[in-house]
């Protein structure tokens, strides 16, 4: 993945309160992650990208898409697929105590996983966890100005040492697929991950950072999601406890 490098970053000792709509960017917090794990070369998985683009016009859920590149050898090689979103899916697998990975493949909330296509499944399972407090309960807030964005995180118990990531995407790509088991057609890919960076643990005296805009902009992305996430006792990515949407950078 194209690395993004944040500068000017620092660590203060205030925290400032709330989520807030600045004239440069609309902040939101949904109330569920759900990270599609899809291929081009697949020919199943049109549906669940639909479905992720669905997913993505609303507040409610962030929605992301993750390449994988385990098929690309049936003729068509995807261009947003990485191995590095590829060992996050085989991660996964093992924190929720999975034999084997598919696309398309729907995690919510880190914790659960369903077919990428199953729009009833995914609701139930985004619902249930809501109702059992295992969603988004740790606030990230956001303040964003035309110069920078200041980001704070409390500790509290179910927070101590989850980390936080700031996560780029691309909200709309337009492919036509030449090769391959979906030749021949144009498909619309939704929040497209390019990059993720790891910004920090969450410790005794919680998170606070700020840097610069214009190191976002630069590298052309339109939108960035922080997400909050345990790791499991080997490491591997689990439950995600807080998120927060920044569009239109």
């Amino acid at each position: 993945m194209r690395q993004l490098l944040l500068s000017m970053m620092f660590i203060t000792s205030a925290f400032s309160a709330g989520v807030v709509t600045s004239d440069a960017a609309e902040i939101t917090q949904p109330k569920a992650v759900v990270e599609l794990f899809t291929s081009q070369g697949c020919h199943s998985c049109p549906p669940a990208d639909k479905l992720i683009g669905e997913f993505a016009k609303g507040n409610e859920i962030l929605a992301l898409s993750w390449h994988v590149d385990y098929w690309d050898y049936l003729g068509w090689k995807d261009v947003f697929a990485s191995k590095s979103n590829t060992e996050r899916q085989y991660r996964y697998a093992k924190s929720l105590h999975e034999r084997q990975v598919y696309t398309p493949q729907a995690v919510i909330n880190g914790r659960a996983h369903a077919v990428g296509s199953n729009r009833k499944e995914i609701s139930k399972t985004i619902n249930g966890f809501e109702d059992s407090s295992q969603g988004m309960i740790v606030p990230i807030n956001a303040k964003m100005t035309n110069e920078s964005i200041k980001i704070t995180v409390a500790n509290s118990a179910v927070a101590a040492n989850a980390t936080l990531y700031m996560v780029f995407f691309n909200k709309e790509h337009k492919v036509a697929i030449k090769q391959g088991e979906n030749s021949g057609k144009t498909l619309s890919y939704h929040n497209v991950v390019h990059n993720i960076q790891t910004l920090g643990m969450i410790k005794s005296n919680g998170l606070e950072m700020e840097f610069p805009v214009a190191d976002m902009k630069r590298h052309g992305y339109d939108g960035c999601a922080l997400i909050l996430q345990k790791n499991d006792v080997e490491g591997n990515p689990s439950a995600i406890i807080g998120a927060t949407v920044i569009s239109d950078l």
